[in-house]
C-alpha cells in the first residue's frame, strides 16, 4: 500500500520488603550519576552495532565520542521517510545545542505542517512511565521485586505457572506468553471497525495466558513483550488502590509540570497541537484508501505526550530526580541472560540488551545511549539519551500501516543523532 502526499519542511535550531543486592557497579553509577548532576527507563535495527562497551557512568567519555550537532543531517533523517509516514518530528537537546525539525503533513486533507510541539500517542512508552512507579513502590517497601506476582495477585495468573518474581515483568524475563493476531482486531479493516473498544487489563492478560509460555524458567531469558507490563499496571493498582493512569500523574506528571503529558483511561481524542493518524485501507480494486484513527481507545499504552515533556521526563529519570539510587540502578542493570531469537544483529547481539524498560544500544562510534520506543495505530516514537543527558532524542512519526516501526527511519534517525 503507498500514498503519495505533499511534504513541506521546518527546522530550527539553536546554540545553547526484601531487598535486592544491586551490583556495586551498577549502584555505584546511579550514585555517582545523581552526584554529579547535583540531585540527593520492540527491538530497534541499528548498523554494525557491537557489544556494549564499558561506558564511565558520570558519562564523561561522551564528550569526545559524540560528533557534532548536525542540523542538516538531521533534517535529512526526517526528510528520508517513506511514502507510507505521512508525518514525521523530532527534537534533539543538550549542552551542544538543541534542535527540532519536522516534515510532512499533520493533516493529509488540508496539507497542515507538522507542527513542532505537537502531541502524540505513546504506545509502549507508557512501559517507562509504569516502571518508574513501580520502582518507586518498591522504595516504599510496599512491593518486594523478588517476591513472586502471585503473592500480590493470587488470581491473575495459572495455577501451573511458577513462581514468577515481579522484577521479571519489569525487564522482559518473566516468560509470559502474548496476545496474539486472534486474540484482537489486526487487519486495516478490524482495527478501523475496533478502535473504540475498551480491553481492561484483567481481559488482556486472561488471553494471552491461555497461550503457550516462550520459556518455562523465569528470569532464564529476555524476550520483549506487553503482558508483563499489563500484570505490573494491574499491581499498581492493587498496590495503591488507584489506577495506574492516576498514579502516573500525581507521582510523575504533576511534579514534573508535563502539561502536554496525559494519561487518559477512555478519552479518545489527542489534546491540543498534533498530527493525525492514519491507515491505509485496501479497497476494491487493489488500492487503498487513508482512514483517520486518531481518536481511539487509548488502551493500555495510552499516554499523550510531546517531545519536549519527554525530554523533561527522561532527564529527570536518568538525574536520579524521580527515585533512590538503589531503584535508579535497576534502570541500567542489564540480565546477562540470552534474548530468546535473537540474532548478531541485534543491539544486543543474541544477548539481552533491556533493563527495567529501557534498551542499551551501543552504536559503531562507541556512545551507548538507553531509550525506549513505542507504537500504536497511527503513532510511532521514541526517546533515547546517552547515560550522561549529554545528547538527547525524542521523536515521534505518522506511519500508515498499522503503526508498526519503520526501523529503518528509527536507524536514520539515531544515526543522523549519535553517530552519522
Amino acid at each position: 500500500m503507498t500514498f503519495k502526499h505533499p511534504f513541506s519542511n521546518a527546522g530550527t535550531t539553536t546554540t545553547a520488603g526484601r531487598r535486592r543486592r544491586v551490583p556495586m557497579a551498577a549502584l555505584a553509577c546511579a550514585v555517582l550519576g545523581a552526584v554529579a548532576l547535583g540531585t540527593a527507563g520492540p527491538a530497534v535495527a541499528v548498523p554494525a552495532v557491537r557489544p556494549a562497551a564499558a561506558v564511565d557512568c558520570t558519562g564523561n567519555t561522551t564528550r569526545d565520542r559524540l560528533p557534532e550537532l548536525d542540523p542538516q543531517a538531521l533534517q535529512q533523517a526526517l526528510s528520508s521517510a517513506p511514502d507510507r509516514v505521512t508525518g514525521v518530528l523530532a527534537r534533539v537537546s543538550g549542552p551542544d545545542g538543541h534542535w527540532t525539525g519536522t516534515y510532512g503533513a499533520a493533516d493529509v486533507t488540508t496539507g497542515a505542517p507538522v507542527p513542532v510541539d505537537g502531541r502524540f500517542r505513546l504506545g509502549s512508552v507508557t512501559k517507562t512511565f509504569i516502571a518508574t512507579v513501580m520502582l518507586q513502590l518498591a522504595a516504599e517497601h510496599r512491593v518486594d521485586l523478588d517476591q513472586p506476582v502471585q503473592h500480590y495477585l493470587p488470581d491473575v495468573l495459572p495455577d501451573s505457572y511458577p513462581p514468577i518474581p515481579v522484577r521479571t515483568l519489569l525487564n522482559f524475563t518473566s516468560g509470559l506468553p502474548e496476545l496474539t493476531q486472534d486474540d484482537l482486531p489486526t487487519t486495516p479493516d478490524g482495527i478501523v471497525a475496533h478502535r473504540f473498544d475498551d480491553h481492561p487489563l484483567a481481559e488482556l492478560v486472561a488471553k494471552a495466558v491461555r497461550h503457550e509460555r516462550p520459556f518455562t524458567e523465569p528470569g532464564s531469558m529476555q524476550v520483549y513483550g506487553a503482558t508483563g507490563y499489563y500484570v505490573a499496571a494491574m499491581l499498581v493498582e492493587h498496590l495503591t488502590g488507584h489506577t495506574y493512569q492516576q498514579e502516573i500523574t500525581t507521582r510523575i506528571l504533576q511534579p514534573l509540570h508535563l502539561r502536554d503529558t496525559t494519561a487518559p483511561r477512555t478519552d479518545t481524542t489527542i489534546p491540543g497541537p498534533h498530527s493525525h493518524g492514519y491507515i491505509a485501507v485496501p479497497r476494491p480494486d487493489g488500492g487503498s484508501q487513508l482512514v483517520d484513527i486518531t481518536e481511539q481507545n487509548p488502551g493500555a499504552g495510552g499516554m499523550i505526550s510531546t517531545t519536549a515533556d519527554l525530554d523533561r521526563f527522561l532527564t529527570a529519570l536518568f538525574r536520579g530526580q524521580l527515585l533512590p539510587p538503589t531503584e535508579q540502578a535497576e534502570l541500567f542493570d542489564v540480565p546477562d541472560v540470552p534474548y530468546l531469537g535473537g540474532t548478531a544483529h541485534d543491539p544486543g547481539q543474541g544477548r539481552a540488551y533491556y533493563a527495567v524498560s529501557l534498551m542499551r544500544v551501543t552504536l559503531p562510534n562507541g556512545v551507548t545511549v538507553w531509550g525506549k520506543t513505542g507504537t500504536t495505530f497511527g503513532y510511532t516514537n521514541g526517546m533515547f539519551t546517552t547515560r550522561d543527558l549529554r545528547r538527547r532524542l525524542g521523536y515521534s512519526f505518522n506511519p500508515t500501516t498499522g503503526g508498526g516501526n519503520d526501523l529503518a527511519l528509527v536507524t536514520r534517525l539515531l544515526s543522523s543523532t549519535f553517530a552519522p
